[in-house]
């Protein structure tokens, strides 16, 4: 009796731990499927592009700045009182009109007595000269009479030229742009009173990247397209005017300044923002030894805090995203240059990158897909 009540105690701790058991392979793969789910819910789906060869692309966009193409600095040439100030600043005005005027008083005794002092010297002159030629008179008395005249000519000439001086025109139609003294101020002679600039002739100033200007120049731009920022979709031929042989020594670039004629209903300015269209023959022989050119969309770049640029790498299968530093280009039609930095046919994100980190666990949007789906 005793041993069949042991018998049923060791089979009901057998049955027991056999629940047990079962209970504990059940939840371990229960937990397992739920970290399974918990891992795949945190997999993040990025919006990716393609990296591509920017050597196939032809046409490139410059942003660039509207400067007049004649601009000066308007100054007296001799010290005096400011008594006249036509220049408000945004007036247009026309060729030969007055802009600011000093002092004369001064100027005007002084022309009077070389006026007074150049007869005196042409009656001498004449005097002595018809003396002369009756042999009265030495060749020496001649010629000191003479040069007394030439003097005192020349004098006259140098008083009328700076009563002259005392008034400021406009050398051409335009507008003032800027004034930098007010009336009844004492004005040293080469000291600014005015900036003048004609718009009627403005030029787009861009900045071109040394690869460009290394490889065939601004030569071998074709279609120049100019783009006001101010207007919206028109685009208006250009000419390249001039570009500086030196380049900035912060960003290496050449300034190229584009010529365009503005539209007559729309009020270009001096400091207003453009874009500027060309389009390359940017062919493989032609650049076989300039560096590795790619383009990725603008919205793929982003700055750094340390001030440099980068883009991330996204694994065409999924896995951890690599924050890559990259060496920008120019812009162009299809996004912006990557120089050495990126291989074609890498995948960069292209939205949501500032939210990105390298400890988490993306992959590519799957096409016509949105959201977690995506």
């Amino acid at each position: 009796m005793v041993k069949k009540k042991h018998l049923a105690i060791v089979a009901a701790a057998i049955c027991a731990m056999g629940t047990s058991c079962w209970y504990a392979v059940v939840s371990g793969t229960v937990e397992q499927n739920e970290k399974k789910e918990i891992t795949a819910a945190v997999v993040r789906p990025v919006p990716t592009a393609i990296v591509q060869d920017a050597l196939l692309v032809r046409k490139r966009l410059f942003p660039g700045t509207v400067q007049a193409q004649s601009r000066v600095e308007i100054a007296f040439s001799l010290d005096g009182l400011l008594v006249e100030l036509n220049g408000q600043e945004g007036k247009s005005v026309q060729k030969g009109e007055v802009l600011a005027k000093i002092d004369q008083r001064d100027f005007i005794h002084r022309l009077d007595a070389a006026k007074a002092n150049y007869l005196r010297a042409e009656t001498e002159f004449s005097r002595t000269k018809t003396l002369q030629n009756r042999k009265v008179i030495s060749q020496a008395e001649y010629d000191n009479a003479k040069t007394a005249f030439d003097v005192a000519r020349a004098e006259l000439r140098i008083r009328e030229k700076a009563l002259g001086d005392t008034v400021l025109v406009a050398p051409y139609d335009g507008v003032v742009a800027h004034r930098y003294v007010e009336n009844h101020e004492h004005i040293k002679k080469q000291a600014s009173v005015l900036a003048f600039k004609d718009i009627s002739k403005i030029d787009v100033v861009i900045q071109v990247p040394e690869g460009l200007i290394a490889h065939g120049g601004t030569e071998e731009f074709k279609d120049i397209l100019v783009n006001f920022d101010a207007d919206g979709e028109r685009w208006f031929p250009g000419v390249v005017r001039e570009f500086r042989v030196l380049s900035d020594p912060v960003t290496r670039t050449y300034e190229v300044a584009v010529s365009v004629k503005p539209p007559n209903d729309l009020r270009v300015l001096p400091g207003m923002t453009a874009t500027v269209s060309v389009t390359t023959p940017a062919t493989p022989q032609k650049h076989k030894t300039a560096q590795n050119v790619r383009l990725v969309p603008v919205e793929a770049v982003f700055g750094g805090s340390d001030g440099n640029s980068y883009a991330w790498v996204i694994p065409e299968a999924g896995g951890s995203p690599h924050k890559t530093k990259v060496t920008l280009g120019a812009l162009c039609e299809g996004g912006i240059e990557i120089i050495d930095s990126l291989e074609t046919g890498q995948r960069v994100a292209v939205s949501g990158v500032h939210s990105l980190h390298e400890n988490m666990q993306v992959r590519p949007v799957r096409e016509g897909r949105e959201g977690l789906d995506g």
